[in-house]
């Protein structure tokens, strides 16, 4: 049997506290969307350089056999790699929420037929009627798909989608069976409120723009630095110890100089992926908390 008591008193909670939520609602959106700008500019920047490189690449690889090595460097590892990147990143945004279903056991719950007999559970019913409430209190257009992950019995959710439009809200069954309605409310009300905040969205840029790098910029970089730039390396490091030796350290310093440069770059796509998920992490971190704030407006 639904629990209407909880619906009725869950509208009321929204009605009441509407307006106190809509100052943080603004900050934490207007955060996400400066990420979002940001990664967003950044990966139209590695795709214009992977094509850009790809057309220079089409335009030396008639010149001799010398450009024709180089022109297909860029080709290969330049050129095509920025096309999968960008055809792969704009999938994952046009087909978030079928994908996973698809690659989950998830029971999509159709609104429409949920006064079908016998076809959805009372709690799935609830489930349909709570997402609908929130999403209508958080003053989204467009409800989100309800779906319930079956082969998961650990207590979890999570929402899926690229934008407030096209979203979803998975439930595990585990969840549904070891919370009671009041708290899987608060934590649909979570859910929602990353989609809200456009959390889904900056995080798919974030990690969109990590894959970028390693697979556009740091993917040649190491081509060059380890497989080409060791033999040099190895030279320069011979050459620094012979002169060191004979006592002529101002030629050696200059070559324990490039040693030192050629580290550095072997080292950098590593320093960059700390980085990258230092900020990911932080990132995260900032839209729990938001995202907790948004349950606890919103319910009990």
């Amino acid at each position: 049997m639904i629990n209407y008591k909880i619906i009725l008193d869950f509208q009321l909670i929204t009605n009441n506290l509407s307006t106190r939520g809509t100052a943080m609602k603004s900050k934490n959106t207007k955060g996400n969307l400066l990420v979002i700008a940001i990664m967003g500019s950044f990966c139209l920047g590695v795709f214009l350089y992977g094509l850009f490189t790809s057309f220079y690449g089409l335009m030396i690889i008639q010149e001799s056999a010398f450009y024709f090595v180089i022109g297909l460097f860029f080709l290969i590892c330049i050129g095509l790699p920025s096309l999968y990147w960008a055809i792969s990143t704009a999938y994952r945004f046009i087909s978030a929420v079928p994908t996973c279903i698809k690659q989950r056991n998830i029971r999509v719950i159709n609104p429409l037929l949920l006064d079908e007999e016998e076809l959805y559970s009372s709690t799935e019913k609830w489930l349909c009627t709570v997402i609908r409430d929130i999403a209508i209190a958080k003053k989204i257009s467009k409800t989100p798909v309800v779906g319930v992950e079956l082969s998961d019995n650990n207590p979890n959710a999570y929402a899926v989608g690229a934008n407030r439009s096209n979203s979803m809200v998975v439930v595990t069954k585990g969840l549904i069976k070891h919370l009671n309605h009041e708290q899987i409310a608060a934590v649909i009300a979570h859910e929602i409120g990353h989609i809200t905040n456009l959390d889904t969205i900056a995080k798919t840029l974030l990690s969109a723009s990590w894959d970028g790098v390693m697979m556009i910029l740091f993917t040649p970089l190491l081509f060059v630095v380890w497989y080409l730039g060791k033999f040099v390396a190895l030279l320069m490091l011979v050459a620094g110890l012979i002169y060191g030796f004979l006592g002529n350290w101002e030629y050696a310093t200059g070559y324990f100089t490039g040693v030192t440069i050629w580290v550095l770059l072997l080292l950098l796509p590593s320093v960059t992926q700390f980085l990258v998920i230092s900020l990911t992490f932080f990132h995260s971190r900032k839209g729990e908390y938001h995202a907790d704030a948004v349950a606890a407006r919103l319910t009990s």
